[in-house]
């Protein structure tokens, strides 16, 4: 009885484990989606320290709303495939698991959101800031809104 709990707990701590890095990769490629410059080149060819700043804060905000997403609450009534009477292990982490991409996909349009807004009320450009003058200030404050968006989310979601 025992073993089998730790071997059932065990293969969802690698399912949300090996969901959590697809949902790190997604936001990667979110970020290089909304960021109209090539950060890869930026961080790892030109050492821009400012464009690493903001890669950094993405990833932070992707982890608050990773955590928000796999820990959420989760309406088990609305998914018809689970059992009411008798619901199944592995129905209920299917519900979960759609919960949670749903939860990452609003959060990512969140920040994606937050990104064009900083964009819009900002009176300089924050690319041509972090890409070509390397401002290391601007790549602290788009790091932190991306991070204040993910612990909002995380607010609401958790």
């Amino acid at each position: 009885m025992v073993i089998s709990h730790f071997i059932n707990v065990s293969i969802e701590i690698l399912i949300y484990f090996l969901v959590s890095i697809l949902c790190l990769f997604i936001g990667r490629k979110v970020l290089d989606w909304i960021t109209p410059y090539d950060l890869n080149n930026q961080t790892s060819i030109e050492k821009n320290l400012a464009a690493g700043i903001t890669e950094a804060g993405f990833y932070i905000a992707m982890a608050i709303i990773v955590h928000a997403s796999v820990s959420g609450v989760v309406d088990y009534d609305m998914f018809s495939f689970i059992d009411s009477e008798n619901p199944s292990r592995y129905s209920l982490l299917g519900a979960e698991l759609i919960t949670t991409a749903i939860y990452l996909l609003l959060g990512l349009i969140c920040l994606s959101l937050g990104r064009r807004s900083l964009d819009w009320v900002t009176p300089f450009d924050l690319n041509k800031e972090i890409e070509t003058e390397r401002n290391v200030g601007v790549g602290a404050i788009e790091a932190s809104i991306y991070i204040s968006i993910a612990i909002i989310i995380h607010g609401i979601i958790v």
